[in-house]
């Protein structure tokens, strides 16, 4: 599959009447004294949705230099440009490029590449890519030099794929998760103590990531001192909240983001402290100390949940600044391992053989959950939505991230599921894409070219052929793809699909 030729024999295939527009526009210029200027592109007689702004413009021309935005204007004005090509917008409406916060690309170039394709057919310009750097490099992955090249590849617009725009390191567990024969000299890389957790950061600082992304079994000690180091530093420490470490505490730590529907509900319940308690003695190894059964764990969990405890606990998030990306999907699949409708799900055509056998081998393990468990797993995935939409209603500052590739978590495609999760739990269609555009471009430090439809910006578009603010899931309605200086009409994009397509 060769990605860079299939976009490159069908980027620029809408093009209307150019040679015949350009010659009619210069001639006016010229008539009035200012020649115009010449642009690469023109969307014409379109609805521009700008989520920065929060404005909806009707039909509107959105002139394109290059790979940037030169200027969004009413339709039908005076000529002050010139486009080589065009694109008519009438009747569709312009979003920008879509931002996946939490996504997994794996680390084989042909694996990379079947995602990369998946993600821009589905309008997903720009990804947070959790996993680039290699704890233990192995032959034939890219690992984070690697990625490196490639995200400058991609920003040239030489190579298909979603601009890499956060890449940080593998998942940072505690010792009970070491391999047995990892040497001495790096049991570092899965820090026990407050020396390690400091040493860990230096090297990842030195390694070039961009963020440390920390994970479930690190312990209090070395958590904490890995954030503090991190932040002298000056390198992000994302990820899940370790299974001792609170809520709270990890806000109040410096942790940017908290990711997955998980940990939220637990903070919003009388349980934590008990929870985490117990999963302190377990990550510590003292004798006799257990994981709560998933039953006990879930059933404790709701029964705790407090409006008023909630309340507190998202107005230290939004002291801290801290992010909530929850990628719901990974809890609808706990609650629907089961069900064959979902697990006989048509886009697993775009999945190879041996990333369904792990995903078989996930569903199955919580397919056999009792009938209880599973209705369990159902209230969690609930509450997971009801603490997102509290979280947003208060001001926590919410992104769209899927976990993609993760079961049943489809690359590109999970991007619209989780727009459709985040209108299920009563999120405002404007809010909804400003959590998957603004507001990572916001996180990002990025503002000023991305995240938005003005003059300036990246032109990293997605031309829909149905409203979005009338029903979010108009965002699968996709016409045209724009990112990098290059367009990918309807036909380029299908053909991107067909190309992962596999068999069983």
């Amino acid at each position: 599959m060769n990605l860079q030729r299939l976009s490159d024999s069908n980027a620029m295939g809408t093009r209307l009447g150019r040679t015949l527009w350009i010659g009619v526009l210069a001639l006016l210029g010229a008539a009035c004294g200012e020649p115009p200027e010449t642009v690469t592109l023109v969307v014409r007689n379109v609805t521009v949705i700008d989520p920065a702004s929060r404005q909806v413009l009707d039909d509107q021309s959105v002139f394109v230099a290059g790979d940037r935005i030169r200027s969004v204007e009413p339709s039908g004005g005076r000529g002050r440009f010139v486009a080589t090509d065009t694109i008519d917008g009438t009747g569709r409406f312009l979003i920008p490029g879509l931002i996946d916060s939490h996504a997994h690309t794996g680390q084989r170039i042909e694996f990379v590449d079947r995602t990369f394709a998946l993600m821009v057919a589905n309008g997903v310009t720009g990804i947070r890519q959790l996993g680039a750097h290699c704890r233990m490099p192995e032959p034939g992955e890219l690992c984070l030099d690697g990625f490196r090249t490639l995200a400058a590849e991609i920003d040239a617009g030489r190579h298909t794929g979603p601009r890499l725009l956060r890449m940080g390191s593998g998942g940072v567990n505690g010792p009970i998760t070491r391999p047995d024969d990892l040497p001495d000299s790096l049991s570092f890389f899965y820090p026990g103590t407050a020396e390690e957790g400091r040493t860990l950061a230096h090297y990842l600082k030195d390694q070039g990531v961009d963020l440390i992304k920390v994970y479930n079994t690190i312990p209090r000690d070395a958590y904490f001192a890995l954030l503090e180091e991190a932040k002298s530093l000056g390198i992000e420490a994302s990820g899940h909240i370790p299974v001792p470490i609170s809520v709270v505490e990890a806000a109040n730590a410096g942790q940017r983001t908290i990711e997955h529907a998980r940990d939220l509900p637990v903070a919003c319940s009388t349980y934590e402290p008990e929870y985490r308690a117990a999963m302190n003695a377990v990550v510590e190894g003292e004798e006799g100390a257990r994981r709560p059964p998933a039953v006990e764990r879930l059933t404790k969990t709701l029964e705790g949940f407090d409006v008023a405890l909630c309340d507190e606990v998202l107005r230290t998030l939004i002291a801290s600044d801290t992010y909530l990306v929850p990628t719901h999907g990974t809890r609808e699949m706990d609650a629907r391992a089961g069900e064959d409708a979902y697990r006989n799900d048509p886009r697993l055509k775009y999945i190879p053989a041996d990333q369904r056998e792990g995903w078989d081998d996930d569903l199955d393990n919580f397919a056999r959950s009792s009938p209880e468990l599973v209705a369990l797993y159902r209230q969690f995935y609930d509450a997971g939505l009801r603490t997102t939409a509290m979280a947003h209603t208060a001001g926590v500052r919410v992104m769209v991230g899927t976990d993609a590739n993760d079961t049943m978590i489809f690359p590109g495609f999970g991007m619209h599921d989780e727009l459709r999760r985040l209108a299920e739990a009563g999120l405002a269609p404007m809010d909804i894409l400003r959590a998957a555009t603004t507001v990572p471009s916001e996180y990002l430090g990025r503002s000023s070219d991305l995240g938005g439809i003005s003059a300036g910006k990246l032109a990293d578009l997605v031309l829909l052929d149905a409203d979005p603010l009338a029903d979010v899931r108009s965002s699968t309605r996709i016409n045209t793809v724009m990112m990098a200086g290059r367009v990918y009409d309807r036909a380029a994009l299908d053909e991107m699909l067909r190309s992962t397509e596999v068999g069983r």
